[in-house]
């Protein structure tokens, strides 16, 4: 297998989170999301939770019988905003360390007292709504924490911070359980609801080090957890397994350090640059986007002089909810509507992880931006399923954010046209190129796509698409998709071609290829499709994207920005995803009569 000096320590980006099992109630549990806007509101006057990029339930694993060890914490910054999972930044970073050190590198789930990211710091304000047994928010995670138990032979807990200590605590004595030693030792915690083997442990918040906490503290928390999992493995050796591949010492002293969050704990298709150790993003525009910078590239773009276009405004044409929903969140009248990625042939194959089939040396093609960013976002649809294949050339960066191929503006007019000819999940899209082109010229793109590597590669995807023996034609959008389609082997497959969505005249191509199609024969979804496009666009399914993927996300128009250098050139380093100007301005939903009774009892 090829390897990567940006995928060190993580894995292959081909290993991926497929998100909960969907016959399981994890979906539908965390989809129950109490309304933190409103409930901060009439709790405490204001907004103190960051909700502009969503939730971020949870990191690990969601099958039964996979966790071992749960860590519960207080961690949501930008990092897992983008990610849509827990603990991918510098803390998580140092938590994942903590793991291997104790031998465990598979059979963990990491969870938060809120959902939400908060402003600042844990304070006693936030009290009431984070551990008081009638708060919604200590219902809904009480929920959670008791499917993991049902659904897990749990031998660990850890609690990272005082607000996770504290919500473990609570958690306990919800079901009549007690903490002698209150947070200050966890380890003595019990309750009947609790195996046996089930220990629970309590360290300082790596993230206080930045906030004027002693780093020696944090670090001798740390020491002090490791000895006691250090005494539990002595009592009893076969207490906590260590998981396969890995071998643990703790009679060593604890270095306190960071390691890289794997691929197979995120979605397929993010950034490489995302969990590789260390944050790697920070807020901009009064919460309304963040913006991700290169390993080339500097928190809050420090020394760099670059600017951006615009704040990528957007208009809610196409946008859709189900019952319930709201922009800022994932889908919840459809909770199960999200893609679980492409399946492991594919997945290898996209990502270049087969032996003889790797991607490139794109900088050396000519590539400007940062290679630390990879090329995951290469594929959209349903790659067994597919009657359509769609080749199209990249369009915008929301790719970049979304890790799903050709989510912004072309996207979205693209699912129109797809719906005008009777099609909304037998497709496929593939991404010419799998890598940001966009600062290039159209000559320039077709020489990368010309080269005999990059025409091997989709030729091996293009055969096991053909090897289906499902997809009916193959649709072109763009210059360099239609130039690289004349060098691959289609078979006795129809091609037909039209311009990309930014092209002077692509609409009228749009029209004359649904004309050709409308005397073609295919499995439709939809009966009797129209075969017109009027020039529309729709939301891209929450069934083509990750789980936790919000709703505003692949919605709105094009959501990310490249900066551009003070000389007028592109960046390489850095890309801002942008919330739409219309969802930033929404004010929280009214609770719920439930909520409503609830907060009657803040004090």
């Amino acid at each position: 297998m090829p390897s990567n000096s940006f995928w060190k320590d993580r894995g292959s980006p081909w290993e991926y989170d497929p998100g909960p099992a969907k016959n399981l109630s994890w979906a539908r549990l965390l989809s129950e999301t109490p309304n933190y806007r409103q409930l901060s509101k009439t709790a405490l006057g204001n907004e103190k939770f960051r909700w502009h990029f969503g939730p971020m339930y949870y990191r690990g694993r969601l099958r039964p019988n996979t966790v071992r060890v749960v860590i519960v914490g207080q961690e949501g910054a930008q990092d897992e905003s983008l990610a849509h999972r827990s603990f991918v930044g510098g803390t998580g970073a140092r938590m994942q360390h903590f793991l291997n050190f104790i031998g465990i590198n598979y059979s963990y789930l990491f969870v938060n007292t809120f959902v939400y990211p908060i402003y600042g710091q844990y304070s006693n304000n936030l009290k009431w709504l984070a551990q008081d047994p009638q708060s919604p928010i200590v219902r809904h995670r009480h929920d959670i924490f008791n499917y993991i138990l049902k659904k897990n032979d749990v031998r660990l807990i850890v609690a990272v911070g005082n607000a996770a200590k504290e919500s473990v605590k609570t958690w306990v004595e919800s079901h009549g359980g007690v903490c002698p030693n209150g947070i200050s030792n966890l380890s003595t915690c019990t309750g009947h609801f609790l195996d046996p083997k089930t220990k629970i442990v309590g360290v300082l918040h790596p993230g206080g080090a930045g906030k004027g906490g002693s780093t020696n503290a944090i670090k001798a928390s740390f020491q002090s957890a490791v000895n006691k999992i250090k005494n539990w493995c002595n009592q009893e050796p076969t207490w906590l397994p260590c998981d396969s591949g890995c071998t643990r010492n703790l009679n060593q002293s604890y270095t306190y350090t960071k390691a890289p969050i794997p691929f197979r704990d995120l979605p397929f298709g993010i950034t490489w640059r995302i969990g590789r150790g260390g944050t790697s993003s920070n807020r901009k525009d009064s919460q309304r986007s963040i913006q991700l910078f290169s390993a080339g590239g500097k928190y809050n773009n420090k020394g760099d002089s670059i600017s951006y276009t615009d704040l990528a405004k957007g208009s809610k044409q196409g946008y859709s909810e189900g019952p319930g929903d709201v922009p800022y969140e994932p889908p919840v009248s459809e909770y199960k509507d999200y893609d679980k990625g492409p399946g492991s042939a594919f997945a290898k194959l996209f990502t270049g992880a087969k032996k003889g089939l790797e991607w490139p040396d794109f900088k050396a093609l000519g590539v400007n931006s940062h290679e630390s960013l990879g090329y995951g976002a290469i594929f959209r649809g349903r790659p067994y399923k597919a009657t359509v294949l769609i080749l199209a050339d990249q369009q915008s960066h929301s790719d970049l954010f979304t890790a799903r191929a050709l989510t912004g503006e072309a996207g979205q007019r693209l699912q129109a046209f797809l719906s005008a000819m009777g099609i909304t999940r037998r497709y496929c899209i593939l991404r010419v190129l799998p890598v940001d082109t966009s600062d290039l010229t159209v000559a320039k793109r077709k020489s990368i796509a010309a080269d005999p590597q990059v025409v091997k590669m989709y030729d091996a995807i293009l055969k096991k698409f053909l090897g289906l023996k499902k997809t009916k034609f193959i649709l072109t959008f763009g210059s360099v998709s239609g130039f690289l389609i004349d060098k691959l082997g289609t078979g006795s497959l129809d091609i037909i071609k039209s311009k990309a969505s930014s092209q002077s005249g692509a609409k009228q191509t749009w029209q004359q290829a649904l004309a050709t199609i409308k005397n073609k024969a295919y499995a439709k979804d939809i009966k009797n499709p129209s075969f017109v496009y009027g020039g529309e666009r729709l939301q891209i399914p929450a069934y083509d994207l990750p789980y936790g993927t919000l709703k505003w996300q692949a919605s709105s128009g094009d959501r990310a920005r490249r900066a551009k250098l003070s000389n007028g050139k592109w960046s390489p380093d850095y890309y801002k995803f942008i919330m739409p100007e219309w969802a930033y301005n929404l004010d929280p939903l009214p609770l719920s009569p439930k909520e409503q009774k609830a907060i009657q009892n803040h004090p």
